[in-house]
């Protein structure tokens, strides 16, 4: 008895069809599922490691979506910190005082403010991250002590208010256009993307950073 070619021709096209469709799902599986999943899976670490690290949680994408908001305690993340003296001169203030030399000392604290954008997408995989870091800043300028009046006879506390304040400004400017020469923003970049680095390879993954340039 011959088999019927019918029935020959549909069961080798189901069985192809199923054969062509577990191929499509494995597929999938193995390009689309997996790879994301294991980013999730890495975003997951590095939230923890961020907060465990720095007490931070970046905004974290992973497959450019989001699954974690920005989140951090207090107003900025101070990553180095330095004294500095400073001077600068206050014009002549009534009834006959001439211009005045002001010197002062700073305790400058540079790092990053935490309403600015911090950002870590992890990338298809999860073994590699794009990290957007905030600008780099003076975020904190503390003055140690009184500004010393190089005038003879003048302190501080016998300026009319106006005039101190004037002179506070002149010096918490010299004291940021300094902490920028002496490169202290520049510390404070590299340190915070050392220790981003660190953090990430601790969760198993390793960044590239979008650059972005220190300012005051």
């Amino acid at each position: 008895m011959k088999p019927d070619r019918s029935r020959l021709i549909f069961f080798g096209t189901f069985f192809g069809a199923t054969l062509f469709t577990i191929g499509i799902c494995w597929l999938a599986w193995v390009f689309l599922l997996v790879p994301m999943s294991s980013a999730v899976k890495t975003g997951n670490r590095l939230k923890e490691a961020f907060q465990t690290g720095l007490g931070i949680t970046p905004r974290i994408l992973a497959n450019a979506g989001a699954i974690f908001s920005q989140h951090a305690e207090g107003d900025s993340f101070v990553v180095v910190e330095r004294n500095i003296e400073v001077e600068g001169t206050l014009d002549g203030q009534p009834p006959s005082w001439s211009t005045m030399g002001l010197k002062a000392e700073f305790r400058v604290k540079a790092g990053i403010f935490n309403r600015e954008t911090f950002q870590v997408n992890v990338r298809r995989g999860g073994e590699e991250a794009e990290v957007e870091l905030p600008k780099v800043k003076v975020v904190l300028l503390d003055m140690v002590g009184a500004p010393v009046i190089e005038t003879s006879g003048i302190s501080w506390d016998s300026l009319p208010e106006r005039a101190r304040e004037k002179g506070l400004l002149v010096l918490q400017r010299a004291a940021k256009r300094k902490a920028v020469d002496s490169g202290l923003l520049r510390e404070a970049a590299g340190s915070l993307e050392s220790q981003v680095a660190s953090i990430a390879q601790k969760a198993g993954c390793r960044v590239v950073f979008v650059s972005k340039l220190a300012e005051p």
